[in-house]
């Protein structure tokens, strides 16, 4: 059967300036990459994985190896085509996703490994026990994926493939790079830009370092953990020996998963994610997704300067890539870009949730600004405490729905079960509903914020003399907003009327107060 070499054939989505798409092979995606606006899939753990699989080839080519290096190459405007040509002519044999010896990203078939549908590949696709987040297949109706699909669910896999169990005899999984915390990536005006912006200088000696596909002999599993040789060799890191199963008619139906290799413990150098001191484990470890919170929600963590590393104070340490941007600015064509933020949440060898959202990134954050970061942090604290505001009235609402007759001042009143309240309360999902309204105002409030600057008096700058009356008054209608809506959901009931009725004007004066006194302690301290 005819191979599926990813140099030339069709398999990476491309959206252009214009709104059209098409699929390219890895070269023209490359050579065109100032031609094209980004890559696009269903899946954001592919495109993330894409980025860094297409990271890698970069850096093999063109370093950086400094500051100057990297100059050169953002002036040039789009990669060397002559470079890449030559690289992928010598190694084209090893792109090749179904090669008799050196199939891309897998290994050969493997004697006594099971066997299972083409489907687990997809950490986060409807297959087994596994929920459903971005797909509708299922156990009982397994899809055959074209070559195109399945190789971008390999590379997806080595980067997302989470821990677990394995079969009799065999290695349990231990999670891959991106399992473990959430991923940032810079994002430029087309795909050239969000390259460039993200091809960082290795900090390891990049003589030693090769992606997966040029090892002869590739590293096999340890249980102590192995250490990348470079920023090429982590990209591309094979946590799992894979091998796809087609059909005559090359639509790939099976696969076979083993464990792999193991990052060390304690391994935190990936440039695109944001560590956090763990003073149990003494250790930095990834911010995790928080199924209970956006991610905008910890934007001041992550453009915080101040790193948890010995000597520096702090607790946490903002991703690598953002230090880089702080380098580099006095090159770029201007100050305001954006950056994507994607991560999965998992339990028990399930991926249960995943994030991806967009904000804007006003370089003016990446400077030691401790002003502008406390007025950033002081927007969400005040948001915060007014979700906390709504959430405890409405927890009052759900006790006397539940209990019309009970009067927290009379202990000999009868309380409603606590259980039951919060059961009633978290249907309801006031939190959702409130912070779902600040998205789009939070990503204005992110850019306007380091304009809006007064003299403090004292030698030093005053952020937010405009905007953050702008962003409580959004704040106040969004919790009235969701009270509301939640009040007319309960229906006409005299019950539900009589317990809303009972609330709300103790409501709208705590709302009102936590707008009034919103940030100061945050200010004070």
């Amino acid at each position: 059967m005819p191979g599926f070499n990813l140099v030339d054939e069709p398999w990476v989505r491309c959206l252009f300036p214009k709104g059209d798409t098409d699929a390219l092979g890895l070269f023209e995606v490359l050579s065109r990459s100032h031609e094209i606006r980004e890559i696009f899939d269903p899946s954001p753990l592919v495109v993330t994985a894409l980025h860094r699989l297409l990271l890698a080839i970069l850096h093999r080519n063109f370093g950086p190896e400094t500051l100057d290096d990297w100059k050169e190459l953002w002036q040039r405007g789009r990669w060397d085509e002559v470079k890449l040509c030559g690289y992928f002519n010598r190694l084209r044999h090893r792109f090749d996703l179904f090669h008799p010896e050196w199939p891309f990203y897998q290994v050969l078939k493997m004697e006594n490994a099971t066997e299972h549908p083409v489907q687990k590949l997809a950490e986060e696709a409807a297959w087994g026990n596994n929920p459903t987040l971005f797909d509708h297949n299922h156990k009982t109706r397994q899809t055959p994926m074209s070559p195109a699909q399945a190789a971008r669910y390999v590379v997806a896999c080595q980067a997302f493939a989470v821990a677990g169990l394995a079969g009799p005899k065999q290695v349990n999984f231990s999670d891959a790079p991106l399992t473990r915390g959430y991923s940032v990536l810079v994002l430029g005006g087309n795909l050239f830009e969000t390259l460039a912006l993200n091809l960082l200088p290795s900090p390891w000696d990049a003589r030693n370092d090769r992606p997966a596909w040029e090892h002869d002999t590739p590293a096999s599993f340890d249980k102590r953990g192995t250490h990348p040789r470079g920023l090429a060799d982590y990209f591309t890191w094979q946590s799992r020996h894979l091998h796809l199963i087609r059909q005559d008619d090359a639509r790939v139906t099976n696969c076979q998963i083993v464990q792999n290799l193991k990052l060390p413990e304690g391994f935190h150098y990936d440039p695109f994610k944001c560590y956090r001191q763990d003073e149990q484990r003494r250790m930095l470890l990834p911010l995790k997704i928080d199924p209970e919170k956006s991610l905008w929600r910890d934007s001041h963590t992550l453009f915080q300067e101040a790193g948890n590393l010995p000597g520096r104070g702090g607790s946490s340490q903002r991703p690598e890539v953002f230090n880089w941007l702080a380098r580099i600015q006095g090159v770029l064509p201007h100050q305001n870009f954006s950056f994507s933020i994607t991560g999965i949440a998992a339990d028990q060898a399930k991926v249960f949730l995943w994030r991806q959202e967009r904000l804007p990134l006003p370089l003016a954050y990446l400077a030691d600004n401790e002003d502008l970061l406390g007025a950033l942090k002081r927007a969400i604290s005040i948001s915060e405490d007014v979700s906390q505001t709504l959430n405890s009235n409405l927890y009052q609402v759900a006790q006397l729905i539940l209990s019309p007759d009970h009067n927290p001042k009379d202990r000999k009143s009868r309380a409603p079960d606590s259980k039951a309240v919060k059961n009633l309360l978290n249907s309801w999902a006031p939190k959702r509903l409130y912070f779902s309204q600040l998205e789009a105002p939070f990503r204005r409030l992110l850019v306007e914020l380091p304009k809006d600057q007064a003299d403090d008096g004292e030698g030093g700058i005053d952020y937010g003399g405009k905007e953050l009356p702008i962003w409580k008054k959004v704040l106040q209608e969004a919790a009235r907003g969701a009270f509301d809506t939640i009040a007319t959901g309960l229906g006409g009931s005299p019950r539900a009327l009589k317990a809303v009725a009972q609330v709300e004007g103790r409501f709208q004066a705590a709302l009102a107060g936590k707008i009034s006194e919103g940030g100061e302690h945050e200010a004070k301290e």
